[in-house]
């Protein structure tokens, strides 16, 4: 059942500061306070069955339900646009031959080259990855590591190193991600491994499966598109019923999605770069439903940050891959997105400084005073919002 809470009593007030006491452009105002347990280690049971909170900026209207209703909330003629990037099993374990762990997380193909070289084999059987590294003591340049899986190892010669950094080479007659699905395992947040770690209970959760979208196809990133997480086919079928049409695009979320801001302004933090593909028919979709005086709603962070980087380009939604390293906050209005779909992201958060860019601050206060008096979940396997 749905609630309107425009007229209930004010929840109390978790942000650090009050709103009248910082700038815009200080981290210090995206700072809240959030409850360690309502930070979400596994997924709602089925997809769809998460909770929504909808905001609608006419009128100020704020709604509790749950994530299956959006259907309720959208209109023929809107048009979802979708992340279908691909997590990949991304995270290794190997080891020196003294035994000591070093964690590898391959964040791009080097060779072979080419827009498939996640899925390609490489020329020669070999393979070069750039990964970022964590180990107790100094990598060199020329050690052989060994990675595990189980019973299953294989060598890896690091070829170049640098401080956090290595380019790696694998003999391996398949592709990257084959290698990776042999030897490797989903690169969950940091927060969700940590929270797993203090639990008491045994999660069962199959990984793999959850956290990744049910429209993933292009392989590279090492994070989900989360707030295409809680799209089930089912429900994808009847928003197409409703006549809500969708579309997609690709941008491979890398791991400075999880870079905390530490600098005390936004203008002083550097902004991470993302690759980001826009396909054929995309422009004659999203003209279509402008047109058609329907709405252009994102579904996520990353998919708006791929089309407002876009909307600032001369002839915006050409096909072909780019890279963005656009920064939006307040003062950055959004051109091209009508919607917004979004899980409820960390303080401090270059995203959450996105969203209050399209909603504005007194809104995020109070919808993360909401979402928090009512026990939302948080984070990548936690609850949801659609902002219009």
């Amino acid at each position: 059942m749905s609630i309107d809470v425009k007229k209930l009593c004010a929840p109390p007030d978790i942000w650090n500061r009050p709103a009248g006491d910082v700038s815009l452009g200080d981290v210090e105002a995206y700072d809240y306070a959030l409850p360690p347990e309502l930070i979400a280690e596994t997924p709602a049971a089925h997809r769809e069955h998460a909770r929504l909170l909808v905001y609608e900026r006419d009128g100020e209207a704020l709604t509790h339900t749950r994530f299956d209703t959006i259907v309720d909330h959208l209109r023929p003629g809107d048009l979802l646009i979708f992340n279908d990037t691909q997590v990949v099993p991304a995270r290794m374990e190997a080891f020196k031959e003294t035994g000591g762990r070093v964690e590898l997380l391959a964040l791009e193909v080097e060779q072979p080259a080419g827009e498939h070289r996640w899925s390609s084999p490489a020329d020669g059987g070999l393979l070069h990855l750039r990964c970022m590294t964590r180990s107790s003591k100094p990598l060199r340049e020329g050690t052989t590591l060994t990675v595990k899986s189980g019973d299953d190892a294989h060598p890896v010669e690091l070829l170049e190193v640098s401080p956090g950094r290595a380019l790696v080479t694998i003999a391996w007659p398949g592709s990257a991600l084959a290698f990776l699905e042999r030897f490797g395992r989903i690169p969950l947040p940091p927060y969700i491994e940590q929270r797993r770690r203090e639990s008491q209970e045994a999660v069962a959760v199959d990984d793999r499966v959850r956290y990744q979208t049910v429209l993933a196809s292009e392989p590279g990133a090492v994070a989900a598109p989360t707030a295409g997480l809680h799209f089930s086919r089912a429900l994808l079928e009847e928003l197409e019923q409703r006549g809500v049409e969708r579309a997609t695009l690709t941008l491979t979320v890398g791991p400075g999605t999880f870079k905390p801001v530490t600098t005390e302004t936004l203008d002083d933090h550097p902004m991470h770069a993302e690759a980001y593909r826009i396909p054929e028919g995309l422009k004659a979709k999203v003209e279509a439903c402008k047109a058609r005086g329907g709405r252009v709603i994102a579904v996520g962070t990353t998919s708006a940050r791929a089309l407002e980087a876009e909307a600032r380009r001369e002839e915006p939604l050409l096909p072909g891959w780019r890279q963005t390293s656009i920064f939006l906050r307040p003062g950055d209005p959004l051109k091209m997105c009508d919607g917004l779909v979004t899980n409820f992201h960390l303080p401090r958060s270059t995203l959450l400084a996105l969203v209050t860019a399209f909603v504005g601050y007194p809104a995020i206060r109070r919808i993360y005073n909401e979402a928090v008096a009512g026990a939302y979940r948080f984070y990548s396997y936690g609850d949801s919002s659609l902002l219009l």
